[in-house]
């Protein structure tokens, strides 16, 4: 039977980095930023949805979805994204669901789910245990300026917009301090993976 390890974060903390070092050690990854791209493709239905709701204004001139546009309205408007969560929630959800099943179809032992809104999309149930990566705030905050090249405004609505970082960490089954080098980090998931290897 698999284990399905839920894996989340928040913005900046370095999930991706985590998921990049359970993809190195063979351990397959359902990854929901994926789901969401593929979901809102040319010609999808999640495309559609979006542009019948929030208008034209939102594509590109090659027919795809304009995600800088659409990114600065939703960061800055706690309605527009919930309306936006709403239009493509269920459609995330059943691609994930069918990458997890094919997995588990495939005999793998261990899954995981990289899911940023592991909590707030209601994902836990899905999931064995949670892994958490976890950074403290003011290095998150920071992290996420460089990274993104935005003042500290921009920063500070773009993190509002996930419960925090120390509430998830509360709500965690592990976590992974990805404070430090990325060595550290390594070890971190090593010595995980050495006690889970036989879940």
């Amino acid at each position: 039977m698999s284990y399905i390890l839920g894996l989340t974060g928040s913005i900046a903390t370095g999930k991706s980095t985590v998921a990049k070092l359970f993809l190195s050690a063979g351990i397959p990854v359902v990854d929901a930023d994926l789901g969401a791209r593929a979901v809102v493709l040319p010609g999808a239905p999640g495309l559609a949805d979006i542009i019948k709701h929030f208008g034209e204004d939102y594509l590109l001139p090659d027919g795809s979805l304009d995600r800088k546009r659409l990114g600065a309205l939703i960061f800055s408007d706690r309605e527009k994204r919930a309306e936006l969560d709403a239009l493509l929630k269920e459609r995330i959800k059943d691609w994930i669901h069918a990458e997890k099943e094919r997995y588990i179809s495939e005999g793998h032992e261990l899954i995981v789910l990289d899911i940023p809104l592991l909590y707030e999309g209601g994902y836990v149930d899905s999931c064995d245990a949670v892994m958490v990566v976890y950074v403290p705030e003011e290095l998150q905050l920071r992290r996420l300026m460089s990274r993104n090249h935005l003042d500290e405004k921009e920063a500070a609505q773009r993190m509002q917009s996930q419960l925090s970082i120390e509430k998830k960490k509360e709500l965690a089954d592990f976590v992974i301090d990805n404070s430090g080098t990325i060595e550290e980090t390594e070890k971190q998931v090593s010595e995980w993976l050495r006690g889970h290897r036989s879940v």
